[in-house]
C-alpha cells in the first residue's frame, strides 16, 4: 500500500506546476482512461483468433459472440477471491475458470477451443505479446507540455511462500476491477460503508448490496498489501528492518481493523433490524444477502488480524536463518528481477555467459565425510519389531437416522387447526393460541408441534399459512413462556384485516 501511494505522489509531484498554455492538468484522469487499453486492444484484435478453419470469414472466429470484458472482469475477481484464501491463483485454475465462462457465453465452442479463449484472455492480461513485460502507453502530459510514458501490470504472476507461482491483481487491475475508484483500500472502505449506512436506512437495499461488495472487495486488496509485505520479510530478511519496513504497515492495519469492527458490529445490527421489520419477500432476500456479505467482510477482517499477530513471529524465523545481522540493502531481488531481465536475453548471449551464470546461481558445496563408529552404530542398532494389529472391535453398525418427532397426521391436524382459528379474522399471539389449545385439549405433542408451524410460518413463505403476516411486538409481550415452549411473542393478522 506504501509503494502505490507513493507512486501516486510522485505522479502528483511530477504533474505540479502551471499548465502549458492554460491547458488543464489531466494526468489522473488519462491515467485511470490508459488501465482499460489493454482491455480494449483485446476486444478490438478478438476476431483475428480464428477456429482453425479454412474459410476465414468473420463468421469463423473463435471469439466471435465472447464478451472479453467480462472474461477479464470475471478472471480478476476470480484472483481477487483467491488472495483470501492463498496468495491468488494458479495458471490452471484461472484457464479452467475462464473456459467454463466461455462455454457458458458460447456453448457450442469445444474443449480445446475453450482453452484457446481462455489462454488469450490470459495472454492479454499478463502482456504475453510482448514478453510479459509491464503494459508502455504514452499521454499528453499538460504540464511538462510533451508526451509522458505510463508503466503498470494489470497482474502479478509470483510465488507465494510454498514457491507455487500464483495470479494476483496488481493495484491498478484492483483499479480496473473497482471502475478506476482511485483510492487507498481504507480510505475507500470507510467511504463506502458511509454510503452503505445511508441506502440501508433509505431502503435502497439492491444498491446497498452493491456497495457491500464493492467494500469487500477493496478489504481484500488491503490484506493482500499486508500479506505481501510479510511474505517479502519470509522470502529475504536481510533487505527487511523491523522498525523502518514492517512497524508502521502493521500498526496502521491494526487501526484500520479495530474501525472496522465497530463499524461492522453496528451495520450488522441496522441490517438485523431492517430484516425483522421488512415484509416483502424481495427485500428480505436482499437484505438477507447483504448481512451475508458484510459477515464475509467481518471474516476477511479476522483473517487479516491473524496475519498480523503472527508477523512478529514469522519474522523472527526469517532472522534465525540468517547467520549474521546483515545490514538493508537496494539490491534488487533475483527471482522477480533479475532472473526475467536474464530470461529475456538473446541465446546467443545466454550461451556465452552460461558457465557463469550458473556459477553464480550454484554456490559450492563441500561432500559429506561419513564419520566410520557412526556407520557401525548403525549397523549394529535393533529394529523395532513390528506391532500386531489390535484384534477387530466388531462390526460396523450402519447410522439409523432418528424419527421424525412429529408424524404426518399430527402437522396435518395442528395446521387444520390453526387455519380454523385464523378464519374468524382477528389478531392473534402465540401465547393466546397455545391457552386455546390447551382449554380445547390439544395434548403436549401437538401443542409443541403448534408452536414449530408458527415459528416456520415467519421465515417461511411456502407454508400453509401464507394468508396471515406475522410480527414481532416490542410491548412487554416481547416474550412468551409455556410449559412446551418460550420464546419471542409472534403476533399473526390475517392479510385481509386492515390492522
Amino acid at each position: 500500500m506504501n509503494d502505490r501511494l507513493s507512486q501516486h505522489a510522485l505522479d502528483d509531484a511530477d504533474s505540479v506546476g502551471a499548465p502549458v498554455g492554460g491547458l488543464l492538468d489531466l494526468t489522473r484522469q488519462q491515467r485511470n482512461l490508459l488501465l482499460l487499453r489493454p482491455l480494449f486492444q483485446l476486444e478490438l484484435n478478438k476476431l483475428r483468433l480464428g477456429d482453425g478453419s479454412t474459410t476465414g470469414t468473420a463468421e469463423d472466429a473463435l471469439m466471435q459472440g465472447i464478451d472479453t470484458h467480462y472474461l477479464v472482469l470475471s478472471a480478476l475477481d476470480l484472483m481477487m477471491e483467491g488472495t483470501t484464501i492463498s496468495s491468488g491463483c494458479t495458471a490452471d485454475e484461472v484457464l479452467s475458470h475462464l473456459s467454463e465462462v466461455a462455454r457458458a457465453m458460447k456453448p457450442q465452442l469445444g474443449r480445446v477451443q475453450r482453452l484457446r479463449v481462455a489462454e488469450a484472455v490470459l495472454a492479454a492480461l499478463d502482456n504475453k505479446a510482448n514478453g510479459y513485460r509491464e503494459f508502455a502507453f504514452e499521454h499528453f502530459d499538460a504540464a511538462r507540455g510533451g508526451l509522458r510514458s505510463v508503466r503498470f501490470r494489470l497482474v502479478a504472476y509470483e510465488p507465494d511462500i510454498e514457491d507455487v507461482y500464483r495470479y494476483k491483481p496488481t493495484p491498478e487491475g484492483y483499479l480496473v476491477y473497482l471502475g478506476m475508484l482511485d483510492l487507498a483500500p481504507e480510505d475507500a472502505q470507510e467511504l463506502m460503508e458511509k454510503m452503505l449506512d445511508l441506502l440501508v436506512q433509505r431502503g435502497r437495499f439492491d444498491t446497498a448490496l452493491e456497495i457491500a461488495r464493492r467494500a469487500r472487495t477493496l478489504s481484500i486488496e488491503y490484506r493482500q498489501l499486508i500479506r505481501d509485505r510479510l511474505h517479502q520479510a519470509c522470502r529475504a530478511p536481510g533487505t527487511v528492518h523491523w522498525s523502518r519496513d514492517m512497524a508502521p504497515g502493521l500498526d496502521k492495519a491494526r487501526e484500520h481493523v479495530r474501525q472496522r469492527q465497530s463499524e461492522d458490529q453496528r451495520m450488522e445490527e441496522a441490517v438485523l433490524e431492517a430484516l425483522r421489520q421488512a415484509e416483502e419477500t424481495r427485500s428480505r432476500a436482499n437484505l438477507a444477502q447483504l448481512l451475508k456479505t458484510l459477515q464475509g467482510a467481518s471474516l476477511l477482517r479476522s483473517q487479516l488480524v491473524n496475519d498480523i499477530s503472527g508477523a512478529g513471529d514469522r519474522f523472527l524465523v526469517a532472522q534465525r536463518s540468517v547467520f549474521r545481522a546483515r545490514r538493508p540493502t537496494a539490491l534488487p531481488d533475483l527471482e522477480a528481477r533479475l532472473l526475467p531481465q536474464l530470461i529475456e536475453r538473446p541465446v546467443q548471449a545466454l550461451a556465452e555467459a552460461a558457465d557463469e551464470a550458473l556459477g553464480a546461481l550454484h554456490p559450492p558445496g563441500r561432500p559429506v565425510v561419513h564419520d566410520l563408529n557412526a556407520l557401525f552404530s548403525l549397523l549394529l542398532e535393533q529394529r523395532a519389531q513390528d506391532v500386531e494389529p489390535e484384534p477387530d472391535d466388531g462390526e460396523i453398525v450402519p447410522f439409523v437416522p432418528p424419527a421424525t418427532p412429529f408424524p404426518k397426521e399430527t402437522i396435518e391436524a395442528v395446521t387444520h387447526w390453526l387455519q380454523t382459528k385464523f378464519a374468524a379474522g382477528a389478531a392473534l399471539r402465540i401465547d393466546e393460541l397455545l391457552e386455546m389449545a390447551e382449554d380445547e385439549g390439544l395434548d403436549r405433542t401437538m401443542r409443541r408441534c403448534l408452536v414449530l408451524v408458527l415459528f416456520r410460518s415467519f421465515s417461511d413463505t411456502e407454508t400453509p399459512l401464507r394468508h396471515v403476516r406475522s410480527r414481532t411486538l416490542d410491548s412487554a409481550l416481547a416474550q412468551f413462556r409455556a410449559d412446551v415452549a418460550q420464546g419471542t411473542n409472534l403476533q399473526f393478522t390475517p392479510r385481509g384485516d386492515a390492522a
